[in-house]
């Protein structure tokens, strides 16, 4: 079985406007500015998270990965020159990069599991598909 492994990487702009969307629909707000870093939090972080329990039908039906971690987003406000942390599930950030791509015609193969990463300078989505070839299939005798 062939394994297709693909990584969206997505820039601290689209990060923001994918939270910020994802954000209204759950009634979250924001602290005002664009996300600049983003990073994973301790055990405690996590274990003491209001939405640890989050999920969607997102969540289902396009195969995230639950990942029980915490991630403490920095946003910076141009205006006053403040950086301000918010601590989100990285199940709730899966979720708003999931319909970040369907919204904007991003193809993501529903059946490929998925899961949050962050690098050094911005916050992925791996996806992982298991593509079926006649090699891996099971040989069935015919009678």
């Amino acid at each position: 079985m062939a394994t297709e492994i693909r990584r969206l990487v997505f820039t601290h702009s689209e990060s923001t406007k994918a939270l910020e969307a994802f954000g209204k629909k759950y009634d979250v707000t924001f602290p005002v500015g664009k996300i600049i870093r983003a990073k994973f939090a301790g055990t405690a972080e996590y274990e003491f998270h209001s939405m640890k329990q989050f999920k969607t039908s997102i969540h289902n039906d396009y195969n995230v990965e639950g990942q029980a971690s915490s991630i403490i987003v920095t946003y910076f406000d141009e205006k006053t020159l403040e950086h301000k942390f918010f601590n989100l599930t990285a199940d709730f950030i899966s979720g708003a990069l999931i319909e970040y791509c369907t919204a904007n015609k991003i193809m993501l193969p529903k059946s490929a599991k998925k899961s949050l990463d962050i690098t050094e300078f911005n916050i992925c989505l791996d996806v992982k598909y298991d593509n079926i070839t006649t090699e891996s299939q099971p040989f069935l005798y015919a009678e």
